[in-house]
């Protein structure tokens, strides 16, 4: 066995388990994402049979921004989850 093949034989399997958990943890992250995406459009579509002057009164309070930093922040957490499952799947299996 010459040298070659023995650092693919041990390299191999390492490469293969790294691209399986990033390929799960992007699919999860773009799911996450589109699911926020979704809700956020539910939420502004709703929104949007309401007369001028409340939603005047509601932006002036910051309940859109408030909307957003939520959506932000579940997406944030989301992704961070997902890449804190990665890195331990990858290095303690």
């Amino acid at each position: 066995m010459t040298w070659a093949a023995w650092l693919l034989a041990l390299v191999q399997p390492l490469i293969v388990q790294a691209l399986v958990a990033l390929g799960v943890g992007v699919l999860t992250v773009s799911g996450i994402d589109v699911a926020v995406n979704q809700a956020m459009s539910w939420c502004t579509s709703a929104v949007g049979g309401i007369p001028s002057d409340m939603l005047n009164v509601m932006a002036l309070g910051g309940l859109f921004q408030g909307m957003s930093y939520i959506g932000g922040a579940i997406s944030a957490r989301i992704a961070m989850a997902g890449v804190a499952g990665v890195l331990k799947k990858f290095f303690l299996e």
